[in-house]
């Protein structure tokens, strides 16, 4: 690998780094059209979001944990927990990278 290539990222390594977090939405659910959901995070500030976002945001209840979030995903989808670490993080980073998803500070 060469230095210029980005290290691949390790979604166990930081699911086991995270797995204890609580995140919390931000923001106002707005409606939904087709299968885009539209949660506002101000006035201003109108963000689209597929169905798997918009699901990830509805469980960042602000009261489970990353794991538990998992461990939900996991049921309700009939997927194994593995399958699913991948999409929640980078539906997380994704949320979190426009704070309508905080981490609550413990």
């Amino acid at each position: 690998m060469s230095a210029e290539e980005p290290k691949p990222v390790d979604f166990l390594e930081k699911f086991n780094n995270m797995k204890g977090q609580v995140p919390e939405r931000q923001g106002t659910f707005l409606g939904e059209e087709g299968e885009n959901f539209y949660v506002a995070k101000t006035e201003n500030e109108v963000y689209e979001l597929s169905p798997l976002a918009y699901y990830v945001w509805l469980l960042c209840d602000g009261k489970h944990t990353v794991n538990e979030m998992a461990n939900r995903m996991s049921r309700d989808l009939k997927m194994d927990l593995n399958e699913i670490i991948e999409p929640l993080l980078m539906a997380l980073d994704g949320l979190m990278s426009v704070n309508l998803v905080v981490i609550k500070p413990e």
